[in-house]
């Protein structure tokens, strides 16, 4: 006996499909956190910091080499520590 498919319903599959592509863009940052998340941030090491995008709510300062910042402490601010390259060598939050 020969059972034919044929689907009766094609427009189920478009938002499913649409669904499917969506999820694939995803976020044009490199972390998409709205504070400063050691676990999450930690992938910036070794990065480039011309090379990195992050959300612009994100509260963030850079250090180079020589270490001079302020000596506010804030815990949901991302600090990128960077050597003379401008690479980051390693990040905390403060």
């Amino acid at each position: 006996m020969h059972h034919s498919f044929r689907l009766t319903r094609p427009a189920v599959l478009v938002p499913v499909l649409a669904l499917g592509l969506a999820a694939c863009a995803g976020s044009p940052y490199d972390v998409d956190a709205q504070q400063c998340s050691p676990t999450q941030h930690q992938v910036l090491v070794g990065r480039n910091i011309g090379e990195i995008m992050l959300p612009p709510s994100l509260r963030k300062r850079e250090v180079g080499p020589h270490g001079v910042m302020t000596h506010d402490f804030n815990p949901a601010r991302l600090t990128m520590h960077l050597d003379p390259k401008g690479w980051v060598t390693r990040i905390s939050c403060s």
